[in-house]
């Protein structure tokens, strides 16, 4: 345990002088006092306060005079992109600290505005961000140009949309004409598609998914938006085009590619102080059938888990939105409470209904034996060794609006399984496993390090038999790394008092029908590498089907993050606030790849 945080200690402080660490950078302090306008004066120190957290030149200065005076131009330049053409600034330097003193004169607006472009696109342009007498405000100046843009490649189908403004100011009017003009291009049509360059992948496969066929309307947007489908197979890691020269109103596109190298191996190692370490190898070929079908073959080992699993992807099964998982699956389970040893076969489809939201059904056939520790065995006045064949038919539904897998910053998740088992060998045995998930991220861009607030919610009901004729391999458990941090995996939920020569005691955990989980974790940006992390995590197991948020065991703890290109490395160390003699540990360390949810 000490070996793991001595090391990381080492690395950090041999890394920290390399580093610009946020919170020692140190500006001077301002003030800045604007003639006549607080609303005015209040947006300027918004920007400022903004710039000095986000520019990195500023932070190179070292002199409060170098500030001032980089500082000011800033304002300047703000005052003129509100309107304020004959504004100045003056700045002061006292005590290290800067004063700024504005005035900003009158405030230019528009005295006439027009568009130049064909009568016959013009007809349905509709409203501009502005218009004649509003302040020549240049955010809103360039948000005229996006609309006419955005208006012509949904309405026309011009070979080039090249539009520009204009803006003339008078001074001794206080004021400015605004002009905006479409410069001249043909209308055209899609001719033929070439695809160039590809030698493995099927080129019927990504013509598919170009959703460009001859005689559409030319449109830019949609030859971009096929090039972004063509990267997202994952089989494409560079798409170029060139649009040829107009003929009888038509234009070929031709989209020269460069495939990917299509075959992965994959080695990754982490460490939990419950399971201790573990070591994964995986094989991947993402075009095993030339349309975009991957083949997986991964291997997990560490002392209490070994697993080595197969799985075919084959997306647009028998309809462009629907995908065909299928999979085979050995594994070992040496836990406290049982041992598990399971053969897995299933399959899945999974069909996308919108944007964010994603149903699935398939179907599992899971052969096992499990051995349940002699304590529990006694109590139930049985054999300890159970096989079983369980065939069940999992039904999914997805909705997902955040912004990365592995490190969402934004958005929210809701995921909903409902899982009927029936045992092949023992009808009898035939139970409902229910299991709900909510997460939630949102992050403050706009405050010093970039702070990200995230919550996980999930509960899980069993129904239809008694606990302990569930296979204990499928009853709920909650704590460890994906559960509540400080606790070791599986630790927490109902035990069977034991009595032995005289004596009682807790027997190892045994699971339960029902599952309660609560994370809330503050995630925090230092630089674009480093990031911290605060959490606290609740949870527990139930015997009774009946979820109960109010009787959770807690954790809390901190963690450091590095942020590599695919997804940040975790470093986390947990102390359990309930912690039970004989039962718990001081505290738990988890490292491995991605956030904790």
């Amino acid at each position: 345990m000490f070996i793991p945080l001595l090391l990381s200690g080492l690395l950090l402080s041999t890394a920290l002088p390399a580093l610009a660490i946020p919170f020692l950078d140190q500006l001077p302090g301002f003030k800045l006092r604007v003639q006549g306008d607080r609303e005015l004066q209040e947006q300027l120190r918004d920007e400022l306060e903004k710039l000095r957290k986000s520019d990195s030149t500023l932070k190179s200065y070292k002199d409060p005079r170098e500030v001032a005076r980089y500082e000011r131009g800033t304002l300047e330049k703000l005052l003129r992109s509100l309107g304020y053409y004959d504004a100045w600034v003056r700045q002061a330097v006292s005590d290290g600290d800067i004063l700024y003193r504005v005035k900003p004169g009158p405030r230019y607006r528009i005295k006439s505005l027009s568009v130049t472009m064909p009568e016959s696109l013009r007809e349905g342009l509709g409203g501009l961000p502005l218009e004649v007498g509003d302040p020549l405000v240049a955010e809103k100046v360039l948000a005229g140009v996006n609309r006419i843009k955005q208006y012509l490649a949904d309405n026309a189908c011009l070979l080039e949309i090249d539009v520009s403004y204009k803006a003339t100011v008078i001074h001794s009017e206080a004021a400015a004409r605004l002009e905006y003009r479409v410069a001249p291009s043909p209308d055209v049509r899609v001719g033929e598609v070439y695809l160039e360059g590809l030698t493995s992948v099927e080129p019927a496969y990504l013509r598919d998914k170009l959703q460009l066929n001859s005689g559409d309307c030319f449109n830019r947007g949609k030859i971009d938006a096929a090039r972004l489908r063509l990267l997202r197979t994952n089989l494409i890691s560079s798409a170029n085009t060139r649009v040829s020269e107009p003929y009888g109103g038509l234009v070929d596109i031709t989209f020269t590619l460069q495939e990917r190298h299509h075959r992965t191996v994959s080695l990754g190692v982490g460490y939990t102080s419950d399971e201790g370490a573990g070591f994964s190898a995986g094989w991947e070929h993402r075009n095993i059938l030339r349309r975009g079908e991957k083949i997986e073959v991964e291997a997990k080992v560490n002392p209490v888990q070994q697993t080595l699993k197969g799985e075919l992807l084959a997306p647009r099964f028998f309809s462009r939105e629907q995908n065909l998982s299928a999979s085979a699956e050995l594994s070992n389970e040496d836990r406290d409470s049982y041992q598990a040893k399971a053969i897995t076969l299933g399959a899945t489809v999974a069909r996308k209904l919108s944007k964010h939201r994603t149903a699935s059904i398939g179907a599992e056939l899971k052969f096992s034996e499990v051995e349940e520790s002699e304590e529990l065995a006694s109590a139930e006045d049985d054999s300890s060794d159970e096989n079983y064949q369980l065939l069940s038919f999992p039904l999914g539904m997805k909705w997902d609006t955040t912004d990365k897998l592995l490190d969402a910053r934004r958005g929210a998740t809701v995921t909903l399984e409902v899982r009927p088992y029936v045992d092949l060998g023992n009808t009898s045995t035939t139970f409902i496993k229910n299991t709900l998930v909510l997460t939630g991220y949102k992050t403050a861009e706009t405050l010093r390090y970039q702070p990200t607030l995230a919550l996980r919610i999930k509960a899980g009901v069993i129904s239809g038999i008694e606990n302990l004729d569930i296979p204990a391999d499928e009853r709920f458990y909650a704590g460890g790394g994906g559960s509540v941090r400080g606790y070791a995996y599986q630790a927490l939920g109902p035990r069977l008092v034991v009595s032995s020569d005289g004596e009682t005691s807790l027997s190892d955990p045994i699971g339960g029908r029902a599952l309660s989980e609560l994370s809330i974790e503050g995630r925090f940006r230092f630089s674009k590498s480093w990031g911290g992390v605060l959490f606290l995590d609740g949870g527990n197991a139930y015997a009774d089907p009946s979820p109960d948020f109010s009787d959770l065991y807690w954790g809390a703890g901190f963690g450091v993050r590095y942020n590599t290109s695919f997804a940040p490395l975790r470093f986390d160390i947990a102390f359990p606030l309930d912690k039970r003699e004989d039962i718990d540990d001081d505290f738990q360390v988890y490292v491995s790849l991605g956030q904790a949810f």
